[in-house]
């Protein structure tokens, strides 16, 4: 069965060295990944979002709140994390974030698409469901979703929480895919999908046509097939380098490094 995510798709056309590292190697033991500081800080800012929603009572679900659950969550973090030079950058950084994450849910919205904010009383459909289904034979997709929220119309809305902020230019295809997964096990019309960049408090909204899945899907199963047969994994160097977890174990993190100061990443 080939087994394929958003994720793994995105990776795959991002750089097939990773792909080879996170996909490859590391299910034979090979490699291990390594994660940043802020990619812990970034998991528990995750976590505490869908904690909030999925075990808070609404009429309990405030700011304070929400700050609260996440001192706790960063507070439990191991002694060797909190000694890591800098961390208070991330704890910074995280609290941010969830002030970001306030202002984008309040009722008036305050992001470019008002219609993205839903109150931190809000009543999610699912929060970080996971799906699979079999999309073709020997074929399996699959992902976690951050959050699915309920239009007034009855069509479900994606929602994808992004630690960053907002970048020039935005791949839509992986909201495509978790539209594709979604509707394939829900049986129920997924109308749009947004990211929130809690970085810098943006938001991103697209609204989905049946060409839009339709040419997706055609361009998964493409994938899935060059997946099965790629033998080859060379490496595709720029700024995303900056923050792969293979990097320091990356057979061109020389070439890398030669590159990567000059271009300010």
């Amino acid at each position: 069965m080939n087994r394929i995510s958003p994720l793994k798709v995105r990776v795959f056309g991002a750089c097939r060295l990773r792909y080879r590292y996170q996909y490859v190697d590391r299910q034979e033991g090979r490699v291990r990944p390594r994660l940043r500081p802020a990619d812990t800080a970034g998991s528990l800012v995750h976590r505490v979002l869908c904690d909030f929603f999925s075990k808070v009572e609404e009429r309990e679900r405030t700011r304070d709140k929400l700050f609260d659950m996440f001192n706790v969550g960063w507070n439990a973090l191991s002694e060797g994390y909190h000694r890591v030079p800098g961390v208070e950058v991330h704890h910074e950084n995280s609290l941010r974030q969830l002030s970001n994450f306030v202002r984008l849910s309040s009722p008036r919205g305050s992001g470019p698409r008002p219609d993205t904010g839903r109150g931190l009383g809000a009543r999610p459909f699912m929060v970080e469901p996971y799906f699979q289904t079999e999309i073709e034979p020997g074929i399996l997709l699959f992902g976690r979703v951050d959050r699915l929220d309920e239009e007034q119309d009855g069509a479900l809305h994606i929602i994808d929480y992004k630690g960053g902020a907002e970048p020039e230019e935005i791949d839509p295809s992986q909201l495509v895919l978790y539209a594709i997964l979604v509707e394939a096990k829900l049986d129920r019309t997924v109308s749009k999908a947004s990211f929130w960049y809690l970085d810098d408090g943006q938001t991103w909204t697209m609204e989905f046509r049946d060409d839009d899945k339709r040419r997706a899907r055609e361009e998964l199963l493409a994938t899935a097939r060059e997946m099965e047969a790629v033998s080859d994994f060379p490496p595709t160097i720029g700024p995303h380098c900056a923050f792969c977890p293979y990097l320091k174990v990356c057979d061109v993190r020389k070439q890398i490094a030669e590159v990567r100061a000059p271009g300010g990443w």
